[in-house]
């Protein structure tokens, strides 16, 4: 029953983003049928044709590679080579300058009306989040991305537990993700290089300004500083990631248990989890735990790791807490707009060299998939919400200006008109050739590191930044 609900989760993911890429490549369909273009081929996919059939001159096809797909328009653009087409279609009637914009555009404008219609949704269904930018804990050390662990960044700078971040590097925060996202995208460095971010925070009635020297952490190296939300109250930490041949590991402690109490006195918090384990370091602890609904004690005797330089005890996982959610009804436009925020910021610190945001963070279609598939295991509400982002960043992303994205089209279409002349087509097709060599070369290069999440365990939802493993 496991695999089967397994398979089914990666099945709502698959779909999610055949739809999406569906709707994109059914705008510019209409489009070109509206305005009298031709269109051969309508695929799901690139390269070779697995299957499909013909209908009204156009060949319905899904395509061996799962990189996107795309509707053939010869008189927009002779993609035959690179699309998989197997035939000339020899000389067309041209068409107006128009033409080409509108059929170019119309992708990314029936994702974001497909975007629209789900935000419609969720403007009534409401979605949980945790809106609330007050700062619950300040660990006093984080583990940064080398293992090592060094001073938590907000402990250092003096922000405590109580205030309430009010914006990261002069930008407005509106909630938590708002505040995780604006902080990993960051760009301020010192002189020497270190990453650097002004936190403000309102602390009884006061606006004031900390400068902190974010850590690297996890695997994805993404800035941190030590800081996590409200918890609901008497929560319970939820353990997240266990560390192989570290105690807790070894005495069978699993991924989603909650722990209860030490030696019979409940755990109230980060700080009492590493105080108690400082405190009886040399002996075994009853580690009251709940699984299933059920509780159960399980002993465990913490250790130093000595090979990572540490010097307090640690039991090996990591873990997280039932924060304190509220449910929100965003209009569509609201929410639109922070979709789009939040592909500027990723795009505006992928390329500038000041970030620590690279290439390698972002997701191919593999991630696509894995974070949808757990979205779906979240529920619908999560579901419908992440296609939504993901047809607004489709959106956006097929605008820019790169050969072989619409946005390539509409600046090849503007030149020649601004030159009153086609460009020569060998220049054209060797432009394209190129692009989609790198956009290939692109999509395989995330998708290694989509791969490398995958093994580690690196779940999509871990986007709070964690207490470290006591």
């Amino acid at each position: 029953m496991h695999l089967l609900l397994n398979f089914w989760f990666i099945f709502l993911g698959l779909l999610a983003l055949g739809v999406s890429i569906f709707v994109h490549e059914l705008g510019h369909f209409w489009a070109a049928k509206k305005r009298g273009l031709i269109a051969d081929r309508f695929s799901i996919g690139f390269g070779p044709r697995i299957f499909g059939w013909h209908h009204k001159g156009t060949d319905f096809r899904i395509s061996l590679l799962p990189l996107g797909g795309y509707v053939s328009l010869p008189q927009l653009a002779d993609m035959g080579r690179v699309e998989g087409g197997e035939k000339e279609l020899g000389a067309l009637p041209p068409i107006s300058y128009t033409d080409k914009m509108v059929v170019s555009v119309m992708g990314a404008v029936f994702n974001l009306i497909f975007a629209f219609l789900l935000t419609i949704i969720l403007w009534g269904a409401g979605r949980e989040i945790i809106k609330s930018t007050t700062i619950g804990t300040v660990t006093e050390s984080v583990i940064n991305s080398d293992g090592a662990t060094v001073p938590s960044p907000a402990f250092v700078a003096g922000i405590q537990e109580g205030d309430t971040i009010i914006a990261v590097d002069g930008q407005k925060i509106n909630d938590w993700w708002d505040y995780i996202n604006t902080l990993a995208t960051g760009v301020d460095r010192t002189d020497t290089g270190e990453a650097r971010a002004v936190i403000t925070v309102e602390r009884d009635a006061q606006i004031i300004n900390f400068i902190t020297y974010p850590q690297l952490v996890s695997s994805e190296q993404m800035r941190a500083i030590g800081v996590l939300p409200q918890t609901d109250t008497n929560s319970a930490p939820i353990v997240l990631m266990l560390e192989e041949n570290m105690p807790a590991y070894k005495a069978g402690l699993k991924k989603g248990d909650r722990l209860i109490a030490l030696d019979g006195e409940p755990i109230i918090s980060g700080g009492f989890l590493k105080t108690y384990l400082s405190k009886h370091r040399d002996r075994v602890i009853q580690v009251t735990i709940e699984r299933d609904k059920f509780q159960s004690i399980i002993p465990i005797m913490p250790r130093v790791k000595i090979e990572n330089n540490e010097t307090e005890p640690r039991f090996g996982f990591a873990y997280d807490y039932d924060y304190k959610v509220e449910r929100i009804y965003e209009d569509p436009f609201t929410q639109i707009m922070g979709f789009t925020k939040t592909m500027q910021r990723t795009l505006f610190a992928v390329l500038n060299t000041q970030s620590d945001v690279e290439v390698k963070n972002m997701s191919g279609p593999v991630g696509i998939v894995h974070g949808l598939n757990i979205m779906a295991r979240r529920g619908w509400v999560d579901l419908i919400w992440f296609v939504a982002l993901i047809n607004v960043n489709l959106a956006i992303f097929n605008l820019l200006p790169i050969p072989v994205l619409d946005g390539g089209h509409m600046l090849f279409a503007t030149v020649s008109k601004l030159l009153n002349r086609p460009l020569p087509l060998v220049i054209m097709e060797r432009l394209q050739m190129a692009f989609i060599s790198l956009l290939l070369f692109f999509a395989l290069y995330v998708t290694f590191f989509d791969v490398k999440r995958l093994t580690i365990n690196l779940m999509p939802e871990q986007t709070l930044e964690q207490s470290e493993e006591p």
